[in-house]
């Protein structure tokens, strides 16, 4: 069984704790956002990185399967920069982008090749796929050790399916970044 985050307890997205242990600044700094790009943030939940990004990049979806995140989202995209989507990235995302991001996803995933490869799928010339997860160790919170998926095995992934130039970033003690270029 997938640890899924329940979304009753959105709030903890956004808080004072989470963005000292996750730090945005760092994440947009390591994957270098410009302009001229089209970002899928999947699993954007209330858009803790959808608007943030939203701030540089060209056009961003904010995507998540859960109504609930999705609501909380529009209500916050007061300045309209984020493209909200509720469902599966696979069907509802008609154009290719140029950055295909995930947070604290992959643990939840039931098929994580298959989700890949799908996402991969979504990417333009020379897209990256970016994956920010929990280091396969205890942290206090978050889902168990046994759930997480260390970043060598998504490097392995990534290696797998083609994708080059991957890059395997240690954020802090409790989280890290993965890029693969298409």
């Amino acid at each position: 069984m997938s640890h899924i985050f329940n979304e009753k307890h959105f709030k903890k997205l956004d808080s004072p704790e989470r963005r000292k242990i996750l730090p945005i600044d760092k994440v947009i700094e390591s994957i270098q956002l410009d302009e001229n790009m089209i970002v899928a943030d999947v699993g954007c939940g209330i858009g803790y990185f959808s608007f943030p990004f939203s701030q540089t990049a060209k056009k961003v979806y904010g995507i998540d399967i859960s109504e609930v995140m999705i609501e909380e989202l529009e209500k916050r995209n007061k300045d309209k920069l984020v493209i909200p989507i509720l469902g599966d990235f696979k069907e509802k995302l008609s154009e290719k982008v140029h950055v295909f991001f995930t947070s604290t996803v992959i643990h939840e995933l039931p098929d994580l090749k298959q989700f890949t490869r799908d996402a991969i799928d979504k990417l333009d010339v020379d897209g990256r796929l970016i994956y920010l997860d929990f280091q396969k160790k205890e942290t206090g919170f978050g889902p168990s050790v046994e759930k997480r998926v260390a970043s060598d095995d998504v490097v392995q992934l990534f290696e797998s399916l083609g994708l080059k130039d991957i890059e395997n970033i240690e954020l802090n003690d409790v989280f890290y970044l993965v890029i693969g270029k298409k």
